[in-house]
């Protein structure tokens, strides 16, 4: 296992998102900057490129938690850093155009969500030798 960030949802848009943060976490140590998912993000694209291995995040928490959002805090990331900026972007539109169609066969109101999903998500982005989404 490598690094755990536990985040929380404040229900609304903050200010770490931006351009500047990702210039600021792009290459930086984990010691460096405060913990945030770019920082987890950079670390996992990083050793995928040095190491030439395989890299997984898992995103997990209950109904509401901020789990689609915080996918695509890392997809916007990885399409930031990478140069696979239109490429990235495609894969990110097609898990979040498929997403309704997803949550029609399994969403339920629970107290906290009126659209609450039942079931997991599972994406994998391949990379070429040069760290660019294929």
């Amino acid at each position: 296992i490598g690094p755990v960030l536990i985040t929380v949802n404040p229900y609304k848009q903050m200010p770490y998102f931006t351009d500047k943060d990702v210039e600021q976490y792009q290459g930086a140590a984990p010691y460096e900057n405060p913990p945030h998912v770019y920082a987890l993000t950079d670390d996992a694209y990083r050793n995928m490129l040095i190491e030439s291995e395989n890299q997984c995040i898992i995103i997990s928490g209950e109904s509401g938690a901020g789990k689609t959002v915080n996918a695509k805090y890392i997809m916007s990331y990885i399409a930031k850093v990478s140069g696979g900026g239109a490429e990235i972007q495609r894969v990110k539109n097609v898990i979040l155009e498929s997403n309704p169609l997803l949550e029609a066969f399994g969403n339920a109101k629970t107290v906290r969500n009126n659209n609450s999903s039942r079931f997991g998500k599972y994406v994998e982005i391949q990379f070429s030798r040069a760290g660019q989404p294929e």
